[in-house]
């Protein structure tokens, strides 16, 4: 099967690909459906030669924003590197946090794909609670700044990512940042965090199961955010104040983007 058709072919396993599916959006994520539009693309998974026995399995691909592609497409050096770090920070991340939701992930040669096998039960957990509706502070109400509001929305938007327009919302969160000393100035400056899906959200307030699997696909986006989001134009920086959780630190648009806008 040529490229393009493996992109567009349902995967053999249909039981398993809900099984991802349903994780990928609990998680927050897009599912790019048909092999069209940002975010994650299951399709059956690919043998690099004779040897590798891979039937059955489900590869995932993280597919950025068409700006990025478009202009990595045309062989400009800076978007090209960006996709690349996108895909590869995407597809880590993905590896990272679907085991918890009782995902079987293996990964393939360095520049190969993210596959998932066999789901297993012990690991699934029917979230069933309500999304709730409550719209929490905007990243304005919050004292942001507008440069740094429309530097995030500009990086995700290259990487494929949504962005919460307030702090209950899924995507990626905008919120205030605690000085670490005296001469810390935060003024304008966001700290940025993942929510998943109000889904899961709500069921992890009252399950403890649901509660790690928060967790797990808040870390592992995290984690991505340094390389992929500053990778599509975005300043950060890691701090950490005394006593508290690190700070994922967004001052603005990079002096080099990857596309000038």
């Amino acid at each position: 099967m040529d490229t393009a058709a493996a992109r567009l072919a349902p995967p053999r396993s249909p039981l398993l690909a809900d099984r991802i599916t349903e994780a990928l959006l609990l998680a927050g994520l897009p599912v790019g459906y048909g092999g069209h539009g940002p975010g994650v693309h299951l399709r059956p998974a690919q043998p690099y030669g004779d040897s590798d026995h891979c039937a059955g399995l489900i590869a995932l691909h993280w597919e950025p924003g068409p700006r990025l592609l478009a202009a990595a497409a045309m062989a400009q050096q800076p978007a090209s590197a960006a996709r690349d770090v996108v895909i590869s920070g995407m597809q880590n991340a993905l590896a990272e946090f679907l085991p918890a939701f009782g995902l079987e992930v293996t990964l393939g040669r360095p520049e190969g794909e993210t596959r998932v096998g066999q789901a297993a039960d012990a690991g699934h957990v029917d979230v069933r609670a309500s999304a709730p509706s409550g719209v929490g502070p905007r990243p304005q109400d919050l004292g942001i700044g507008a440069e740094v509001v429309e530097a995030v929305g500009r990086a995700a938007a290259l990487a494929g990512l949504p962005v919460a327009d307030h702090l209950h919302a899924p995507g990626i969160t905008l919120d205030v940042c605690r000085p670490v000393d005296d001469g810390d100035d935060t003024t304008g400056v966001a700290d940025l965090r993942w929510n998943p899906s109000r889904r899961l959200s709500a069921a992890a307030e009252g399950d403890d199961r649901a509660a790690r699997l928060r967790t797990a696909v808040q870390d592992a986006m995290r984690h991505a955010f340094g390389s992929v989001l500053g990778a599509c134009g975005l300043e950060l920086r890691w701090r950490r104040p005394a006593h508290l959780p690190y700070q994922l630190r967004a001052y603005g648009p990079a002096a080099q983007p990857p596309i000038r806008h």
